[in-house]
């Protein structure tokens, strides 16, 4: 799993220059898995993506979870606790034998400053452990502005500061 923090590659960068900078970064791991002669497939949040629900082929968050990069949190972002909200995802899928790392349970806690700084109330506040039974009980992704710019939710997390 690749990851790209809101800000770390520009706070100027849009969704699609991100993207494109961790699609540059997943070709060469590619190259290097198949170069030591193992299999690799890169996996984009965009693969049969569903414009009308906005899901993908498989969900990056929860490879991220089991992977132990870090914990869902309210704003439905994986919140790494080193790198905070971590907002793009790229997946490179190997035969190669690794070992992955221990998923980390939710650090959350009470806050609820995404819930707060959202500027169109696409998110709500639901308590989780884990992940919320689905998606449309915390976010109600017609009003969610993320893929035109909004980065509230990134940079009201304490865990990004």
């Amino acid at each position: 799993m690749l990851g790209a923090q809101w800000g770390k590659i520009g706070n100027s960068a849009s969704g699609s220059e991100v993207s494109l900078f961790l699609e540059g970064a997943a070709l060469t791991v590619v190259d290097l898995l198949e170069r030591k002669g193992h299999g690799a497939l890169t996996v984009h949040t965009e693969d049969e993506f569903d414009p009308i629900k906005r899901v993908g082929l498989m969900s990056l968050k929860v490879l991220a979870k089991k992977a132990g990069l870090g914990w869902q949190g309210r704003s439905l972002l994986i919140v790494s606790p080193q790198y905070g909200p971590v907002h793009r995802w790229v997946c490179v899928l190997t035969d190669m034998n690794l070992k992955g790392g221990m998923p980390i349970l939710n650090q959350c806690g009470d806050c609820e400053q995404c819930v707060e700084e959202c500027p169109t109330g696409a998110l709500r506040s639901v308590h989780f452990n884990d992940h919320p039974a689905c998606r449309e009980d915390v976010l109600d992704i017609n009003l969610c502005r993320g893929d035109f710019g909004c980065t509230m939710c990134l940079t009201a997390c304490p865990w990004g500061q």
